[in-house]
């Protein structure tokens, strides 16, 4: 589950998280500055006057009586006035007494440039949370510690402590970034217009969701642009991103550190199929954040917010170009990036089959052929035909003109770009190079405002975000605390799982050779014999399953399964050996659960057998799912296709899968304090013309304090 309890390095309580003091102070004082060259606090005072910061400004010298021409004053404490903010640029050991000074003077808020802290082992761990502890009491927001500082460009307060240049593109976009680096790139790529920078380094007190609240409720900003280390409290940024949702904007979202190295290893096969990635990206999609996974579809994702800041009514698209080449790549990335592509209505058809020259097809992806290039009105009213369409939502129109391109061949260009640039339409429409170096300068500026992005993977990528994520919160953390047994056996775990649609098969607990062939005999056919043991969660690699075993070969089998579990875990408790009835035939699926902090556990469904892992046919969602968010994610996996009847083979019951689904979805909320895992693998969905139904065929479940080394 997520944790409640508060961090080191989490966000202040909502309650507490004014911002407006670090981005509008009235009164700033500016600690440890000077115009020594490279001094981090004097970057911010040739800053301030960059910007044309209206308020006043006092500089904070020991020594010095002016620092770029303002009085200075020896300590906060000699202030003539109670400042709205203070910029600390002190050494990491002397920012808890000059924050705690400020304090108790009265100021709102604080910058802390200083590293040493949190990111510099246990000391500045420590460091770190004294910082922390200090503001909390006071009731101040901080930017930092480790950062760069922040920009609001409307009030020019740049509390900002490296060279950055007040020409920046202005714009209704602001941007939080964990990196300083990132924050230098972006601010200055061209591609968007600043309200505000935040560079906002190891967030000890004022976290991401801070931030994000606080531009939600700015009129003057429309999208709020992401760079995320550590996403801190889940809880927080759900309920800041409702803020977002509730004010019609648009949240974007960078995330570093995604790789598998990163991913929490577990015993059950269900943590090596949905790993710490999976629900990160399934968290951003509950709270309509988009997600992008790279800094240029990040910044294609950014450029279509600002030029639409309402997204399209349908996730579908339509894609039109010159070149019949072109659209079909178009159309290829966009399967593959998750673009649906929309099916012209059979008006749309007629219109454009009697508007196109004869050899043009009417379809989607659409070449409208070489006739715009003499008769550009032509090309918008093609683009008036797809709005019309009640099934497109939005409009790619394809065109390469590279910046290379000799001015005379970029001209004949200028036609189309114009038609796009005259359309008055309702439906987004979004001017699409293939190639990542864009347009040719005159044919760009021939598009006038409509949104341009370049290279084909990242603008489709940020299109699909853009286009299909719901604006809506549909997560809520899963904080059940209902007990269970620190250790369990495989039927143990499987007596738990039967309430929730998925019975087992008849069995019987054996611990002799001759026991077993009694067990045996007394079914209807050959058996299953499975070690018992709490103690051995993968029993097919310890020796530890056989199949269709008669009552003749059971004495022998029971000896063999219990050597081979003997010599695969020494140490591990044995119980026996389960008789278990061979169920008949249908389709495996694997069900299971995993503990995803700090988003608490999600399901995981896919294709079941002893090749889980290798077949790698897994979806991932986060708890708790609806009926529809189950069949929704069943859909993502191979297993779906199974279910029908995959070549004559007999459909299976979809319907008791999905409710089983949603019941272990909500018996996982109820158990979040406990639970680590689940596996259930396999779980077999039997044939509607037998009954249905499932069996739960095996089953694992590891508790947070009973997992297995």
């Amino acid at each position: 589950m997520a944790s409640t309890e508060p961090r080191a390095g989490a966000g202040l309580p909502r309650a507490e998280a004014d911002l407006s003091a670090l981005f509008a102070p009235a009164t700033l004082a500016v600690v440890g500055a000077s115009e020594r060259e490279g001094n981090s606090a004097g970057y911010v005072m040739k800053n301030l006057a960059r910007f044309g910061f209206a308020g006043r400004v006092i500089p904070v010298h020991p020594k010095a009586e002016t620092v770029f021409g303002l009085t200075a004053f020896p300590s906060l404490s000699a202030l003539d006035t109670r400042p709205d903010c203070v910029v600390i640029g002190l050494r990491a050991e002397l920012v808890p007494d000059t924050l705690d000074e400020a304090g108790r003077m009265g100021a709102r808020a604080a910058v802390i440039l200083a590293s040493g802290f949190g990111e510099a082992g246990a000391e500045g761990a420590a460091l770190e949370a004294q910082v922390a502890d200090i503001a909390r009491r006071h009731g101040m927001a901080v930017c930092g510690p480790n950062c760069l500082g922040l920009v609001a460009c409307d009030s020019g307060a740049a509390l900002y402590s490296s060279t950055i240049s007040p020409d920046l593109p202005r714009g209704r976009t602001a941007l939080i970034s964990a990196s300083g680096a990132s924050a230098i790139a972006l601010a200055h790529s061209g591609q968007i217009g600043l309200a505000a920078l935040v560079s906002a380094g190891n967030s000890a007190v004022t976290g991401l969701a801070d931030y994000v609240a606080h531009f939600a409720a700015d009129p003057g900003v429309d999208t709020i642009a992401m760079v995320i280390e550590d996403m801190g409290d889940p809880d927080a940024l759900a309920a800041a991103m409702e803020h977002v949702h509730a004010a019609g904007k648009t949240a974007v979202a960078l995330r570093v550190g995604r790789s598998a190295a990163g991913q929490r290893a577990t015993a059950a096969h269900t943590g090596a199929l949905a790993g710490t990635e999976d629900a990160a990206r399934a968290f951003c999609a509950r709270v309509g954040l988009l997600d992008m996974p790279d800094m240029d579809s990040f910044l294609a994702a950014l450029q279509l917010a600002d030029a639409y800041p309402t997204p399209p009514v349908l996730p579908r698209a339509a894609v039109l170009g010159v070149s019949g080449g072109g659209v079909a790549h178009v159309a290829d990335i966009a399967a593959e990036v998750g673009l649906p592509l929309a099916d012209l209505s059979e008006v749309s058809v007629a219109a454009l089959r009697d508007l196109l020259p004869g050899f043009a097809t009417p379809q989607n992806p659409l070449d409208v052929t070489g006739a715009p290039f003499g008769d550009p009105a032509l090309y918008t009213k093609v683009l008036e035909i797809l709005d019309a369409d009640p099934g497109v939502g939005v409009v790619l129109a394809a065109q390469d003109a590279p910046p290379a391109m000799a001015p005379d061949m970029a001209a004949e260009y200028h036609g189309i770009a114009g038609a796009v640039a005259a359309y008055t339409g309702q439906t987004p429409v979004v001017a699409l190079a293939n190639l990542s170096a864009g347009l040719h300068v005159s044919v760009a500026t021939a598009y006038g405002p409509a949104a341009r992005l370049a290279g084909t993977r990242a603008a489709l990528t940020a299109t699909a975000q853009w286009a299909t994520t719901p604006r809506r919160v549909t997560w809520r953390a899963a904080q059940g605390n209902a007990p269970l047994p620190a250790q369990m056996s495989e039927s143990d775990a499987r007596a738990l799982m039967a309430p929730l649609g998925l019975p087992g098969p008849l069995e019987q607990l054996v611990t002799s050779g001759e026991a077993a062939a009694e067990a045996v005999a007394a079914l209807p056919g050959p058996a299953v014999l499975k070690i018992a043991s709490p103690d051995i969660a993968h029993k097919t690699e310890a020796g530890g399953v056989a199949l269709s075993v008669s009552a003749e070969q059971a004495a022998e089998v029971f000896e063999r399964i219990m050597t081979s579990a003997q010599a695969y875990a020494p140490e591990a408790r044995l119980d026996g050996v389960v008789v278990q009835e061979m169920v008949g035939e249908g389709v495996d699926a694997m069900l299971g659960l995993v503990d995803s902090p700090p988003f608490g556990p999600g399901l995981v469904v896919g294709l079941g057998g002893t090749l889980v892992e290798l077949l790698d046919d897994a979806a991932f969602e986060l708890l708790p799912l609806t009926h529809d968010s189950a069949s929704a994610l069943l859909k993502r996996t191979r297993l779906d296709a199974l279910l029908d009847g995959y070549r004559g083979a007999p459909a299976c019951d979809r319907a008791a899968l999905i409710k089983a689904m949603v019941a272990l979805s909500d018996w996982g909320c109820a158990h979040a304090g406990a639970l680590e895992a689940v596996d259930l693998n396999p779980v077999r969905v039997l044939p509607l013309s037998q009954g249905g139904g499932l069996r739960l065929l095996d089953a694992l479940i590891l508790t947070k304090k009973g997992a297995p080394d």
